[in-house]
């Protein structure tokens, strides 16, 4: 039994060292709560490619329920959605997802590079201290991608609010509280998305082009995937742009490379992506017994996949703690792999993209401790202090 626990908050800053640890001692390591935890890059990959492994809801957020038991009101909402269906019946999800994902991609950097700009005007006109989370990932997260859902001004910060809320009951460490809040955030995300879609001023926007478009999805199966992209496309990508903003004030030699070199904008994205992820954790229970490199997860058992933990694995990047905007080889899981790979993977990497391009171009300096989220599944900054410079 190894005396660590990837999930003490006190490993918050910096989870690294605990997960190199785990990798060390006992990569493949049985929980006394009855869950494995893998967290080495080999044994991930393996177990999201492989379609033994569920990621059903009933299988994975409510194991234990009885037949009679109710349901909690979140994971009523998310058992009908992408993110929680296995094939074939995620396919029908995913394929109106793909197809406004690739509509939307083509104005969704034209808008970032806007927003972004117009962000940094703000922070200048300040003056000094910002707080680079505050005032440009989180802002720059909810009006590019409530923008490209047709998702009126007015109503951004409620449902952004009630994204966060509804992302924080998928977290293993959740509280009472958090449930019920996370119940009631999915309670009221789901009325405002089917008054969105019946009302005859829908609009433009992601929301009209799923509510149109001829699908196999119900209309409840449609508004779990928008509340799923909401939830989890805020939250993951302002994670990402914070995390990447952090990084490069650490590392103001990588941020000049970069601002002196913007061919270097995909190698950098990606890396930044390895380097800190913004999701750190996916879960999947296995549908029969399965040999994992010499130990027997029965069915039934869920194992944690630690991608954080595999983006840092020595045995798969070359010197896996230095952060290198060069690098070539990085087939990373970030947005996780397999059937259940982010779909929209491509709208987080334009407006990371233009995010992380907007940063290289400014000089700052820590200006505070940085404060984490307390989630441990997804890795992001509550606070991050800087003083830009001129």
């Amino acid at each position: 039994m190894i005396p660590v626990d990837p999930f003490d908050r006190r490993a918050r800053p910096d989870p690294y060292p605990v997960y190199q640890y785990m990798r060390t001692v006992e990569p493949i390591h049985k929980s006394p709560l009855g869950f494995w935890i893998l967290t080495r890059y080999a044994d991930c990959r393996q177990v999201l490619e492989d379609r033994r492994w569920s990621h059903d809801a009933d299988r994975i957020l409510e194991p234990a329920r009885g037949p009679d038991e109710p349901t909690d009101p979140t994971v009523r909402l998310l058992r009908s959605s992408i993110l929680f269906s296995d094939p074939p019946e995620h396919a029908k999800h995913l394929r109106p997802l793909e197809a406004v994902v690739r509509k939307a991609a083509k104005s969704t950097e034209q808008r970032a590079t806007a927003v972004a700009n117009d962000l940094v005007t703000l922070m200048r006109e300040k003056g000094g201290r910002v707080d680079l989370i505050q005032d440009f990932s989180s802002p720059l997260a909810v009006v590019v991608i409530c923008d490209l859902l047709g998702i009126p001004a007015a109503d951004r910060l409620a449902v952004q609010r009630w994204g966060r809320e509804l992302a924080s009951g998928l977290d293993p460490m959740i509280r009472t509280a958090g449930v019920i809040r996370a119940g009631a955030a999915s309670a009221a995300l789901v009325e405002y998305l089917l008054d969105r879609i019946d009302s005859a001023t829908l609009g433009s926007g992601a929301l009209h082009d799923l509510a149109t478009m001829p699908r196999k999805v119900r209309t409840w199966g449609l508004i779990a995937d928008l509340a799923v992209l909401i939830a989890t496309g805020l939250e993951a990508t302002s994670a990402f742009i914070g995390n990447a903003a952090l990084a490069l004030v650490r590392h103001p030699d990588v941020r000049h490379e970069l601002a002196g070199r913007p061919d270097r904008r995909p190698s950098a994205v990606e890396e930044l992506l390895r380097f800190d992820s913004p999701v750190h954790l996916t879960a999947r229970a296995a549908t029969v017994d399965i040999d994992l490199d010499g130990h027997t997860v029965a069915a039934g058992e869920q194992v944690i996949v630690m991608l954080g933990a595999a983006n840092r694995d020595p045995s798969r990047f070359h010197d896996p703690d230095r952060l290198d905007i060069s690098r070539q080889d990085n087939q990373h899981l970030a947005f996780g792999h397999g059937a259940h790979g982010c779909f929209a993977a491509p709208l987080a990497r334009l407006i990371g993209g233009q995010a992380v391009m907007t940063l290289a171009g400014l000089e700052m300096d820590l200006a505070g401790d940085p404060a984490w989220l307390e989630s441990v599944t997804v890795r992001g900054l509550r606070q991050l202090p800087v003083t830009l410079r001129t």
